[in-house]
């Protein structure tokens, strides 16, 4: 292992790329929903609620290294 290497447990990762995905689908949702039409203040604060509950999820997520052999 390197120097600038860590572990992190499968279930850490999982949960973390998961998040990461969620919130990349919501900032894309919100930009093809705010290009359509003319939005409304109503649909800023929509797709402000999206992306706020995807940016939620991944402040959740905690990613700690691990000892090899520990998980």
């Amino acid at each position: 292992m390197l120097p600038d290497e860590v572990i992190v447990s499968r279930r850490a990762w999982d949960a973390l790329r998961d998040s990461l995905y969620r919130l990349e689908s919501a900032a894309e949702d919100v930009a093809v929903d705010l290009e359509v039409g003319t939005p409304t203040k109503t649909d800023y604060v929509q797709a402000l609620a999206h992306l706020s509950e995807a940016v939620r999820q991944l402040q959740d997520v905690s990613v700690e290294p691990v000892a090899l052999g520990s998980e």
